[in-house]
């Protein structure tokens, strides 16, 4: 998995893993949903920088050892849900082969060994929780943020949410064009970066 060097350079001397993806202004009535939760590690830092606030949080991790991991990691957080799926964008729940690797897991990354998870549609996540407004959406699924962004770009999904962070990776076909144009749509629906690191982090904002 490939990032733009220089930007994550920047994103290293501006410290951004302890201000840019913490900085989101959050109640105990936000709700806040981390795709591809791995190992909990961005939650565990945002509870920690807000306390006691104790927003309504939605963990979705596909692989089922870390899912029980992060059980265990938040067992004592009752604002805390844990949904062991990955997310997609078909219309019906799919099993896929996911790839586990060192640092995390990926369908398009093949590196590390092959198992079988179950994905359901980001649609559907939404529905189960009764949730028709999210605060702050992390996106982080190795690959798989050009078709869910457009996705839910084009089906209008996208307006569900507040703010959005997420990582492009290269490596997927038309990376740049699809990177560029997802951008071009998120401008025209009147969202506005919040921060910009592009092929590490980036963030959107809508009012």
């Amino acid at each position: 998995m490939k990032f733009n060097a220089e930007n994550l350079k920047k994103w290293f001397e501006d410290d951004g893993d302890r201000t840019h993806i913490l900085n989101y202004k959050l109640d105990n009535d936000s709700v806040v949903i981390d795709l591809g939760a791995y190992k909990g590690i961005w939650v565990e830092m945002l509870l920690e920088k807000i306390y006691p606030v104790k927003p309504k949080i939605i963990l979705v991790e596909p692989v089922t050892e870390f899912y029980y991991f992060l059980k265990e990691k938040f067992k004592g957080h009752e604002n805390v849900e844990i949904l062991n799926v990955g997310v997609s964008i078909t219309e019906n729940e799919i099993q896929k082969k996911i790839y586990i690797s060192n640092d995390g897991s990926s369908t398009n990354f093949k590196e590390g060994n092959p198992i079988e998870c179950g994905f359901m549609p980001i649609d559907k996540i939404l529905e189960k929780y009764n949730i028709d407004k999210v605060d702050l959406i992390q996106i982080n699924i190795e690959g798989d943020e050009y078709s869910l962004m457009e996705y839910m770009i084009s089906n209008k999904i996208i307006n569900v949410f507040k703010n959005i962070h997420v990582q492009f990776h290269y490596g997927i076909d038309n990376d740049l064009e699809r990177h560029e144009k997802i951008r071009e749509e998120m401008r025209l629906l009147d969202f506005k970066i919040n921060f910009d690191y592009p092929f590490v982090w980036e963030s959107w904002g809508k009012d």
